[in-house]
């Protein structure tokens, strides 16, 4: 039962990896579309947020799949 619980872990963490990097990807297009749209503030807190976004996807998956836990 045990094994069954890890393998449900992963495919829930490969899945919220997926739908994250999803959504900040659409986020940052987004971003774009606003600044095109002459609003400028609010296309640029976009890229910024989504920037900051994908740095802590970087840092959630190096730490879940990439660096053993100790």
């Amino acid at each position: 039962m045990a094994e069954f619980f890890r393998i449900l872990y992963w495919i829930a963490m490969i899945g919220m990896s997926i739908s994250l990097v999803a959504v900040t990807v659409g986020i940052f297009a987004i971003g774009f579309k606003f600044i095109k749209d002459k609003r400028k503030g609010l296309g640029a807190g976009c890229i910024v947020f989504s920037i900051l976004a994908a740095a802590m996807i970087v840092f959630m998956v190096n730490h879940t799949f990439i660096i053993p836990a100790s």
